[in-house]
């Protein structure tokens, strides 16, 4: 008897997994209130005196307490350009092999889709909104190997975006520890802006709802547009 991909974990006595996108209705609530956090935090980032407000929290980023800056010390050198790439790679390369393989296609389309969503969005709201980055507004940051004047605008945040994004948009088709490895490395990302200096506290947060945003739009496509067996979604996601 050959065992089910769909049901992983049920000989361990655990719930069987359902890879597929969340109903409509959900992914529609997460999609609004994502639009919503990032209306707010672009206002925020706006604000007159929204640098003095946050540079407290961008200094203790910076130089963070035991075991904080022990875990951002070590993974710092992840989440340079190739490293950041490499690592991407090797976990969607996880997921595809793991994946059944007619969702193995609704994978694919949903990180690209995601990727070009999320870059897409945080580009535009870059250039509209047109913030200087921690590192030219604070003396005195350690950059931590990083240029001290890395290319573009603050907000949001493009690296928390995309890595938020990423993950959002793989979800119903992840297993349990790729979830865990997925969270981790997404929250890891987002601190490590705020340890290099190169973002305020307000990029990273309205990066991670264009990612969640990002996300959603994918559950809504694959829910109306099934590849291959997803036929099926449209009866599960009403």
């Amino acid at each position: 008897m050959t065992e089910d991909p769909d049901h992983e974990g049920a000989h361990e006595g655990t719930a069987p997994r359902a890879p597929a996108p969340p109903a409509p209705g959900r992914s529609r609530l997460v999609a609004t209130a994502s639009v919503l956090v990032v209306a707010a935090t672009y206002w925020l980032a706006l604000r007159p005196g929204a640098d003095a407000a946050q540079t407290d929290m961008v200094r203790w980023m910076n130089d963070p307490p035991p075991p904080f800056t022990s875990v951002l010390a070590a993974t710092n050198s992840l989440f340079r350009p190739v490293p950041l790439a490499v690592l991407a790679a090797a976990l969607a390369g996880w997921v595809l092999t793991t994946a059944r393989a007619s969702h193995r296609w609704e994978v694919l389309r949903a990180a690209v889709l995601s990727l070009v969503l999320s870059e897409l969005i945080t580009q535009v709201l870059k250039r509209v909104a047109d913030q200087p980055r921690p590192t030219a507004s604070i003396p005195g940051l350690d950059v931590h190997g990083y240029p001290k004047d890395p290319f573009g605008n603050a907000y949001p945040s493009a690296h928390t975006a995309v890595a938020v994004g990423l993950v959002a948009a793989l979800w119903p088709w992840l297993t349990r520890p790729q979830r865990a490895v997925g969270v981790v490395v997404a929250l890891l990302v987002a601190l490590n802006r705020l340890y290099i200096g190169a973002h305020w506290p307000v990029d990273v947060v309205g990066g991670a709802a264009i990612g969640l945003l990002s996300g959603a739009l994918c559950w809504l496509v694959a829910a109306r547009w099934p590849i291959g067996s997803g036929s099926g979604y449209s009866r599960v996601a009403t």
